[in-house]
């Protein structure tokens, strides 16, 4: 923990999250206020005291609830920015761990996915689907994103400390100085970031090595970056944020034989969109490797009632979802 100079003559607690060699300039995370900076110069930064250290955080990082990320990114955010950045706020928590949040807005019809429509006679669950979600497997359902797929799995983030946890540790990537292996060659199996053709950074697992070409995991989401090259790979720091676990949990569904689970992921999994919110069902934990799951989209169809394990000749082109 350092004090940073922030403004005129406003100096802030802070946490250094990078130093860039080439600039000598610092990226600072002022955590007492949210807000990242970076090309801090080292004389904008100072040592600080263990009476200031030991207090706590005094921002507190919460999720929007019932809000797309298309929304929040091209709306909500900027209309935060513009009128409600240091005023006062109504808001209201959602959940029981005070983490997911209501914010009003003057027109938050045009905002919120109203909780109203999900009461809806349309929207409401068929009595197959009631009995897939039912109250009995409350305590085993989540929303959540799917955020990857792969040849036999997809991978989900849960809301909403996934998706917390994501968007901190995408920040932190993002603005990080990453330097290339220099020393020793990559193996398969090295953690990493890794840079994808749209240059965005994550933390990924070599999974294959031919011909210096390198097939990446994308850890924290599942899909895989297929023959990139060694400038695509950086090393991951020895930091305890990039010491977590993965992000993102791997799914298979219920009942499935591995030709329908592949025939699944590709014809309908892959193309559910990041930002669509679903309902998961846990029927199965694969001590924690894998969840075994009902799949329940937006529209509540659900995934596993169009594929049955064993029956390739199924007539999911009758019910697409």
């Amino acid at each position: 923990i350092v004090i940073a100079k922030f403004g005129e003559d406003d100096y802030r607690r802070a946490r250094i999250e990078s130093y860039s060699s080439s600039s000598q300039m610092y990226t600072v995370y002022f955590f007492d206020y949210g807000n990242i900076v970076q090309n801090v110069p080292l004389d904008h930064i100072y040592s600080s005291s263990n009476d200031l250290d030991q207090i706590e955080a005094q921002a507190h990082r919460f999720l929007l609830g019932n809000i797309k990320k298309s929304t929040w990114d091209t709306t909500v955010r900027p209309l935060i920015v513009q009128e409600k950045l240091n005023n006062t706020i109504e808001l209201c928590f959602l959940d029981k761990n005070n983490s997911v949040i209501h914010i009003k807005f003057d027109n938050e019809n045009n905002i919120y996915i109203l909780n109203e429509n999900e009461n809806n006679q349309q929207n409401k669950l068929t009595t197959n689907e009631e009995n897939k979600l039912s109250t009995n497997e409350q305590t085993k359902t989540f929303k959540a994103n799917i955020s990857g797929v792969d040849k036999n799995y997809f991978y989900i983030h849960i809301f909403p400390d996934d998706i917390l946890h994501i968007y901190e540790l995408q920040e932190i990537l993002q603005t990080r100085d990453k330097q290339h292996k220099t020393t020793d060659k990559w193996s398969i199996n090295d953690l990493c970031i890794v840079l994808n053709d749209q240059n965005t950074y994550y933390r990924g697992q070599i999974l294959s090595i031919d011909d210096n070409k390198y097939d990446v995991k994308c850890i924290d989401y599942g899909n895989i970056l297929e023959n990139l090259t060694y400038d695509h790979l950086y090393v991951l720091p020895n930091e305890e944020i990039f010491k977590q676990s993965s992000l993102a949990h791997q799914c298979r569904l219920c009942g499935f034989d591995d030709i329908n689970q592949s025939k699944a992921i590709e014809e309908v999994i892959k193309n559910i969109q990041s930002t669509e919110d679903v309902k998961i069902t846990i029927e199965n934990d694969r001590n924690d490797q894998c969840l075994v799951v009902i799949l329940a989209r937006e529209n509540n169809k659900i995934v596993n009632d169009q594929y049955q394990s064993g029956n390739n000749n199924n007539n999911q082109e009758n019910d697409k979802v």
